[in-house]
């Protein structure tokens, strides 16, 4: 049962790993989107400007405290993360297992209403990722907004998710 159900989750219903979970999750959620389809240079530029948008507005109109209060530290403490692999498995697996750990922390301290708006944030921050650039083309002509390898890592990403 979760004990938290009624109440509004903040800050401090988290431990300093868990709030680092929340912050770390969005980066991480972005790159299993990323190196799902690689872009090229300019598509990885998109991407990551898509990502960057999302992470400075996208937050401005959430409705629960727990997005309020994450919305204020990632705009204070929005850093560029160090990667220790860059075998694309691998960072998929850390971001799914990093999307699992946030629903099971969502399930246990925060409410219903904040669990729903959190999730639905991370994967529109995902999508958008997704649609930022056309995969495939030749100079910008032709190519897919989404490709297979894309959509299905954002049915992963929704998976881990639940």
């Amino acid at each position: 049962m979760n004990r938290y159900n009624h109440s509004v989750a903040n800050k401090s219903n988290f431990t300093a790993d868990e709030w680092d979970l929340f912050r770390n999750v969005p980066f991480f959620t972005t790159l299993v989107v990323m190196g799902a389809s690689p872009s090229g240079p300019i598509g990885v530029i998109q991407e990551s400007a898509a990502a960057s948008e999302m992470l400075r507005t996208g937050l401005d109109n959430t409705q629960t405290e727990l997005m309020k209060v994450l919305a204020e530290d990632l705009k204070q403490n929005l850093t560029v993360h160090q990667l220790q692999s860059r075998d694309p498995d691998e960072i998929r697996a850390k971001g799914l297992a990093a999307c699992r750990a946030v629903a099971t922390l969502l399930r246990e301290k925060a409410n219903p209403e904040e669990a729903v708006e959190f999730k639905c944030w991370l994967t529109s921050l995902a999508r958008k990722v997704a649609e930022a650039a056309k995969e495939g083309g030749f100079l910008g002509f032709g190519g897919t907004q989404v490709t297979e390898e894309e959509s299905s890592a954002l049915d992963q990403i929704e998976v881990a998710l639940r």
